[in-house]
């Protein structure tokens, strides 16, 4: 069944790895707007006693445990890659559990907005029934790249793999509602967001 769109007003914000995202998002939170992450909710549904990790034992067994009862998050990659049904088996588990725990954070907010951060959003996710607008953040290939070539210990080429597995800014940019080119300062950044922001607002009160 189709996802419903709340009645409180939300920008899903994405964009790739080195984009900035982070950046964004800790900006809008500073300024009071209340930040939903996607990455965070998934850990947080597949932890003891959530019916996301059981249902999760149930399709793949115990083995993806570990003693202390945690997921072993190597185990199910392993697992769970290693056929398309056995991937399309953890999507139908976590997908709709992420949002369902989206949508109960969602209706706990009391602001004009909320953003949601989904790394990974696609035109046809079904994230985007219920967004109002999608805010992508880009920045520069070589920028990106170096970006998180200082911030961690991957190799280019690592980086280059992790890029080819994500959208590409050219397909993000055809399902944007707003954009934040992030190829300079930090502080740049927070200034764009500052004038997403006022929009935001007016966007929201207009939609009362």
């Amino acid at each position: 069944m189709q996802d419903s769109k709340p009645t409180n007003f939300i920008v899903g914000l994405t964009g790739g790895i080195g984009s900035g995202k982070t950046v964004c998002s800790d900006h809008f939170q500073s300024i009071g707007v209340p930040i939903i992450d996607t990455d965070l909710i998934a850990r947080d549904i597949v932890q003891p006693g959530q019916t996301a990790l059981q249902d999760l034992c149930t399709a793949f067994g115990d083995s993806i445990l570990l003693e202390d009862g945690t997921l072993d998050r190597r185990e199910l990659r392993i697992v769970a890659f290693a056929t398309d049904e056995n991937k399309a088996k953890l999507d139908s588990i976590t997908h709709p559990a992420i949002r369902q725990a989206t949508r109960q954070k969602i209706a706990e907010t009391d602001y004009p907005y909320c953003v949601i951060v989904i790394p990974l959003l696609t035109a046809d996710s079904a994230f985007s029934h219920f967004l109002h607008r999608v805010l992508v953040v880009t920045a520069d290939h070589e920028t990106k790249i170096e970006r998180v070539m200082k911030r961690s210990r991957l190799s280019r080429e690592d980086i280059l793999r992790i890029m080819q597995t994500q959208l590409n800014d050219d397909e993000r940019l055809s399902f944007a509602d707003d954009i934040i080119t992030n190829d300079n300062t930090i502080a740049d950044a927070q200034l764009a967001v500052e004038e997403r922001h006022k929009h935001y607002l007016e966007l929201a009160q207009s939609a009362q």
